[in-house]
């Protein structure tokens, strides 16, 4: 092979070492000093000559042991002139060890061999290091490519060793055997001292590498205020199936995706993104006596209440060509395809945790997609939990998982994994670890396969592999495909699974690939504080309605307003005495309920528009408006017989419409829906809509075995605000809270040009 400097500048230094093995020159120093070698641009002298004998005699053993010592002496050690000076009283992380053939055998000494033969003796169990007739002097050397901290887990000044091509052989033969002493026995000449620091030297190199490779184990850190990595994202994509299922992301993206009906496709064509646990100051630790828990920071659950919380910042930046299938009317999906291509989408979710329980408080996320002309589409989006909203925490959840790098701490835990490590019989997720392998990008690094059994016989399938690191808290790989079809469900399927995902799941697929990359790493200094009981943690009860407060429905929500002057007691009473033959004064007269209703001003007059339903399953809604101390009836409509659900039983108790609203417009609960909602004294901002809705499930046997609430009614309570800026952008706001508890579910906040 022809070789020229710029051919060898382009090989690895490993390359270049064993390029010099094969020619019998020395294998230390860095990549220019081999090149140089290997040019003969320095000069040389083989390894070892393969003719050449050791002498195997007894005065033959003194004299190599002799010469060994003699290299000690004159601080040279085995190590070439040309070699950098190690620090033997730094403790680096890994040693590299050119030795080709090197065994650690045990032999019991019966009894003690001449003194010409050994440095000291004890008739106890002692290690033997035998050196191979044609072995080298021992080299030492830094090493520029750390596969453990190279790439992604950097530390600036750090001096890393790496043990490498050790192959201990059993069966060779030795030429010289030099016995290890025990420390009382061993007389402190320079001689000794030197030869017991070689011999600490060569075992420390061979016994930490066979620890590395052998008996090496992965255990997950875990997250520390300050940590952080960075990662690519591959070729990935989100496929959409079934009007059903695409109607959920079209409703969650606030009419960005209104188009699009029947198919939905996003392909990732190239991203990029971050994740990070932020410290805060002292300043966000509101009690005195809390202090010792900073880096917390503070932040507002469901109710309005502050929490000591771990904040997590996770980053996107994706390059998405979306398309699918859009309407050919009003109410039926057509084959006609849409493409949108060139969209940049930047992405950021906040998350905050309570240190006190580790349970998610909230979590805030941030959209803007900007398409080829550059025009963007923004969204906010706060939820407290995504469980609470219909259909849309069950799929999102599944959507998000893979673009979330996982936390291997709170996944499992301070297990220490090894190859084969495999998950327990009865565990919700099943996994298993592979062998260690060195990634070329990432060091030395395990595989680990995981899916979810339960998820797999009812919904389709959910997968990830990661490929996992020492000392980083997430995977610095990870490629999930997941598939979420309810039509897939296998018989291994139990009842009360299938039953669940029927009613939490829409008809449809989404198909999910995704894959991301981490290109580097910075790690915390300081422990996240979990289960601390700290001072300014609020109680189970504080500062939330208990069920006390709560009231029976009659033929509609309670209402009971200070803030309106017309309530929904005072809209029935008038519309029922004025307009008797009315859809809703029929619908109560026959038994039935209003299901929902809601209030606006208009024209600065009060204005109530009431959904019915009865028994029959008749519905409509009728529209009245304060006028004159009485009321006007503006609209009576009727709509399809069963388009809505007639279920009493399931309407369960709810505060007031005037105790929630009391709580949505103290502006300190929720300051950031605040903003939009409340007009700055205490009272709802001008076009705001305030109401309520039930939401039943239809009445089937299956439920009587079910053990959870799924047959029973929810109640929530919500606004909705649209208006025009300056520049020409419509703004909708609208939200969500349980009216049986006042809890805040989420609201959404979307922006795009007209």
């Amino acid at each position: 092979m022809c070789l020229d400097r710029d051919s060898l500048s382009a090989m690895k230094v490993s390359e270049l070492r064993e390029l010099c093995k094969e020619n019998g020159l020395f294998v230390s120093g860095n990549k220019t000093e081999l090149i140089d070698r290997l040019l003969g641009e320095e000069s040389t002298s083989p390894i070892a000559e393969p003719s050449k004998k050791l002498p195997t005699s007894d005065e033959g053993r003194g004299d190599a042991i002799d010469r060994l010592l003699a290299r000690v002496e004159a601080g040279g050690g085995g190590i070439p002139d040309s070699e950098p000076a190690i620090d033997e009283d730094s403790e680096p992380d890994v040693l590299e060890a050119e030795v080709f053939e090197a065994d650690i055998i045990e032999a019991e000494i019966e009894e003690p061999p001449a003194p010409e033969e050994v440095l000291a003796v004890e008739p106890d169990v002692v290690d033997t290091i035998i050196l191979e007739e044609e072995t080298p002097a021992l080299i030492l050397e830094e090493e520029d490519d750390d596969p453990w901290t190279d790439g992604v887990l950097a530390e600036e000044g750090a001096t890393t060793l790496v043990a490498d091509e050790i192959v201990p052989e059993v069966d060779s033969e030795a030429s010289i055997t030099i016995t290890i002493p025990s420390l009382s026995s061993i007389e402190l000449s320079p001689k000794v001292i030197g030869a017991v620091t070689i011999v600490a030297l060569i075992i420390g190199a061979i016994g930490f590498a066979l620890f590395l490779q052998q008996d090496s184990s992965f255990e997950a850190r875990s997250l520390h205020y300050g940590d952080s990595m960075q990662f690519n994202i591959g070729t990935s994509s989100i496929q959409v199936e079934g009007d059903d299922m695409v109607a959920i992301f079209r409703n969650a993206a606030g009419g960005a995706l209104d188009d699009a009906c029947g198919e939905l496709t996003a392909d990732i064509t190239s991203g990029s993104g971050s994740i990070s646990i932020r410290g805060g100051s002292s300043s966000e630790i509101i009690h005195p006596s809390d202090q010792q828990y900073i880096g917390a920071v503070s932040a507002l659950d469901a109710y309005g209440r502050s929490h000591l919380a771990a904040e997590k910042v996770l980053t996107h930046s994706m390059n998405i060509d979306l398309d699918g299938k859009t309407w050919r009317s009003s109410d039926e999906c057509g084959n006609t395809g849409w493409i949108l291509e060139d969209n940049n989408v930047d992405m950021t979710t906040l998350t905050w945790t309570d240190i006190g329980d580790k349970q998610l408080i909230r979590t805030s996320t941030d959209l803007t997609i900007r398409d080829v002309d550059n025009r963007a589409t923004n969204l906010e989006a706060t939820t407290f939990g995504l469980d609470s909203i219909s259909g849309l925490g069950v799929a999102t959840s599944y959507v998000l998982l893979p673009l979330t790098p996982l936390d291997l701490h709170e996944f499992f835990g301070d297990a220490s994994l090894t190859s084969g490590s495999t998950s327990a019989d009865g565990d919700e997720w099943s996994w298993s670890v592979g062998e260690e392998i060195n990634d070329g990008v990432h060091g030395l690094v395990y595989p680990i396969s995981m899916s979810h059994p339960e998820f797999d016989a009812c919904n389709g399938h959910l997968n990830l592999d990661l490929l996992v690191k020492s000392s980083v808290p997430w995977p610095v790989q990870q490629d999930a495909s997941i598939v979420l079809d309810k039509s897939q469900k296998s018989s291994e399927c139990g009842l009360i699974e299938s039953s669940l995902s029927d009613a939490a799941l829409p008809d449809g697929r989404v198909t999910i690939s995704f894959s991301m990359r981490a290109t580097s790493n910075d790690n915390g200094a300081r422990a996240i504080d979990w289960l601390a009981d700290y001072t300014s943690k609020p109680g189970p009860g504080e500062d939330r309605p208990g069920t006390s407060a709560q009231r029976s429905w009659g033929v509609a929500m309670p209402d009971e307003s200070q803030q309106r002057d017309w309530d929904l007691e005072s809209a029935l009473e008038c519309t029922v005495a004025n307009y008797s033959s009315s859809g809703v004064a029929t619908a109560i007269e026959a038994g039935g309920y209003v299901w929902k209703a809601s209030t606006a001003l208009v024209s600065g007059t009060s204005q109530w528009n009431m959904s019915w339903v009865t028994e029959d399953e008749r519905a409509g809604w009728t529209v009245v408006r304060e006028r004159d101390g009485g009321c006007v009836l503006i609209d009576d409509e009727d709509m399809d017989d069963g388009s809505v659900q007639w279920n009493r039983n399931a309407i369960p108790d709810t505060l007031t419409m005037q105790a929630l609203e009391s709580r949505l417009l103290t502006s300190s609960r929720y300051p950031v829906l605040s903003q939009y909602i409340n007009d700055g004294s205490g009272e709802w901002a001008d076009d705001v809509e305030y109401g309520y809705r039930l939401t039943v499930t239809e009445e089937n046997d299956i439920f009587d075995i079910v053990p959870v609430s799924i047959g029973q009614g929810a109640v929530s309570v919500g606004a909705d605000k649209t208006w025009t800026d300056s520049n020409n952008r419509e703004h909708t706001v609208t939200f969500a809270m349980d009216a049986e508890n006042a809890q805040m579910l989420g609201w959404f906040h979307y922006w795009a040009p007209n």
